[in-house]
Parts: structure tokens; C-alpha cells; sequence
């Protein structure tokens, strides 16, 4: 059956930018109308998927109304950090403004713009990471960004604007992993996200205490290349700034087995990606099935609207 077209990515994708052109005191209630008919799709793919992926990052300790809760704002917080991104987009000074970085961050980046060794940096999906990534080009910070690789029409339309905004995005594919290589050999900066699904890798890293369907690729990536690894993120305040923020460097392994290997140093990713989540499950805004099997175990009571 075919999808209503109200309800395509590219759809949503040029709703946004349209309501991204009126001011913050209209835009905002607008996204979170928008946001609250969203939420209320209870029986859509992403609402059942984000409902599991937050009970498995609670460790299933959270009420079945504590989870309804959670969910909403997870769309609510995505709404408007989509409005912030498409409203500043041409707007510099204003980014600037609304977007900082710690000291942390500041001394990897400049370490990183030195080109003296490749840097790699791996992101979990949290609302403000658009915002972000709209300053660092504006500071002199150039990298390759591995998006999604098989992009829709509207994330191609975002894409679109990422790049426009001064961001490199290639999505993933053979040659792009090979211009990743080649980048970060020569002592460039990569980034890629490390929590979006990849099911067909077959890998299973553990996230959250539980085998994850996510990809593993990216840390046989960084061993090849004697790469640096940082997990970066990006926290919003209620203010609506974002704060960028990065890990430690993450010491990659080296094993025998290559599977092996890739399990064990994502796993090393993943549980810094698990601590910047839960500084604020809301900001995660994940809205594939990480862990495909999780929802057989949540109760039917979590189920009802």
C-alpha cells in the first residue's frame, strides 16, 4: 500500500524548511504541533521503534506512562532542533551565538587541524547534533562526514543543505570508505554516526548490556589507518544552545580475528555513546529498531497509548 504522501520524508523534509522561515515565537509551537501529531502516531514504524530502543536504554526500569512521556518529548525535542537547524542555516553569527564548544573539544579539534595524525569521530544521533555541525565548518574545521547509504529524497534534500552550509557528506559506499581511508591517512578528520541500524552486518556489538544490530565497520577503519577515536556529542539546553562536547580518545585493539577486533573496540565506542545518552535519553532521536528482537520482550501494558 502505498504511503499517504503527508507522511513521506521528503514531505516533512520540505515542511520543515518552510516552517523554518518564521520567526522562533511562531516556529517553535508550529514544530511542536507538528511534533505532537507525530507522537500521538502510536502505531507508526518509528514511534514503535523509538517506544522499544528507549525502555532497552532505561534498562526496562521506566513505567509504561514514564515511557509515553519519554517518547513525546523525544519528538518534541527532534521538532524543534529540525527547525533550529533549517532557521539558522544562513545565519553564521547567529550559530555562533547558539552553539559552543567545551575546552575538551577545542583541544582535539585544533590537535586534529594539525594534520598530524588522522582523527576519527564517532557520533550517537542526539537532537543538536545538526546545530553543531553547522559551526565547526564556520571555525576553519573541515571533515568527511559518512552519512546514511542509502539516502531517501528528503535525506538527500538534507544532505543537500549540509553541504551547501560548507559540510563534505558522502554516503557510505565502497568508494566512500576508500576516501575515508585515504583521508585519514593523510591526517584528515572523519565522522561518521556509529547508532543507526545496520542489521545486514551481522556483527552484534553490545549496546546497553545486549547485542545491538549496529555496524562495526568503522573501528577496523581507524585500526587500518593508526586513526585517533573520539565520541562526540551534542547536548541542547533549554535555552536552546548546544554544547559540543567530545570523549576521551578511545584506544583501539588489535586482535587475531577481525570480527573479533571490531566487536570489541565498537564495544568500546558504544559505551561512551552510552554515557552521553543517558545524560539525557530525550536528546536521543533514533527512530529505527536497534535492538530488532527487544520488542517481543516489552510488556503488552507498554503497548497501549
Amino acid at each position: 500500500m502505498a504511503v499517504p504522501f503527508w507522511k513521506t520524508d521528503s514531505f516533512g523534509t520540505a515542511l520543515s524548511y518552510l516552517i523554518s522561515q518564521v520567526p522562533p515565537a511562531l516556529g517553535y509551537p508550529l514544530a511542536d504541533l507538528i511534533a505532537h501529531f507525530a507522537a500521538n502516531d502510536v502505531m507508526s514504524p518509528g514511534h514503535r521503534a523509538m517506544r522499544v530502543n528507549q525502555w532497552v536504554a532505561h534498562g526496562g526500569k521506566i513505567s509504561p506512562k514514564k515511557l509515553r512521556q519519554v517518547v513525546r518529548q523525544v519528538y518534541y525535542n527532534q521538532g524543534r532542533a529540525i527547525y533550529d537547524f533549517y532557521h539558522y542555516l544562513n545565519h553564521p553569527e547567529k550559530v555562533k551565538r547558539l552553539v559552543r564548544l567545551t575546552p575538551k573539544f577545542e583541544k582535539m579539534m585544533r590537535e586534529a587541524m594539525e594534520g598530524k595524525q588522522g582523527t576519527l569521530l564517532l557520533m550517537p544521533h542526539l537532537a543538536g547534533f545538526n546545530m553543531g555541525g553547522l559551526l565547526l565548518p564556520l571555525l576553519g574545521f573541515r571533515f568527511l562526514t559518512l552519512s546514511y547509504p542509502h539516502p531517501t529524497k528528503g535525506y538527500r534534500m538534507q544532505n543537500k543543505l549540509r553541504i551547501d552550509s560548507g559540510l563534505e557528506v558522502e554516503p557510505m559506499s565502497v568508494s566512500a570508505w576508500q576516501h575515508a581511508r585515504e583521508r585519514l591517512q593523510a591526517g584528515g578528520t572523519v565522522l561518521t554516526g556509529v547508532d543507526r541500524p545496520q542489521p545486514e552486518s551481522g556483527d552484534e556489538p553490545t549496546f546497553f548490556g545486549r547485542p545491538a544490530a549496529l555496524p562495526v565497520a568503522y573501528a577496523r577503519l581507524a585500526t587500518r589507518t593508526q586513526a585517533r577515536v573520539y565520541v562526540v556529542t551534542f547536548h541542547t539546553s533549554a535555552d536552546r544552545t548546544c554544547e559540543v562536547d567530545v570523549s576521551d580518545r578511545v584506544e583501539m585493539e588489535s586482535r587475531e580475528d577481525p570480527h573479533e577486533e571490531m566487536r570489541v573496540n565498537a564495544g568500546k565506542v558504544l559505551r561512551q555513546v552510552e554515557t552521553f545518552i543517558r545524560r539525557d535519553p530525550t536528546q536521543w532521536v533514533m527512530f529505527y529498531p536497534v535492538w530488532p528482537n527487544a520488542d517481543r520482550e516489552l510488556p503488552e501494558r507498554f503497548w497501549i497509548k
